[in-house]
């Protein structure tokens, strides 16, 4: 699980086309969708400690890319 890298960096690796596993509690739902934003098809974004965000930050970050957002 990620938590040492910036938003940004994540973003870039995610339109590299690179899967990641991040601690939600370290980005805010508006970082966590410009992240899925850039999700190639096939990759995902696994976000870990999604307690940390309200049912209606999760449905915002999943509507960026339909099925390639995991909660954990």
């Amino acid at each position: 699980m990620i938590n040492s890298k910036t938003a940004i960096e994540l973003q870039g690796i995610a339109a590299l086309g690179g899967s990641l596993e991040v601690d939600g509690s370290r980005y805010t739902a508006l970082e966590l969708q410009g992240i899925a934003a850039l999700l190639w098809p096939n990759a995902y974004l696994k976000v870990h400690n999604s307690a940390s965000k309200t049912a209606m930050e999760m449905q915002d970050i999943a509507s960026i890319k339909p099925g390639q957002v995991v909660f954990a």
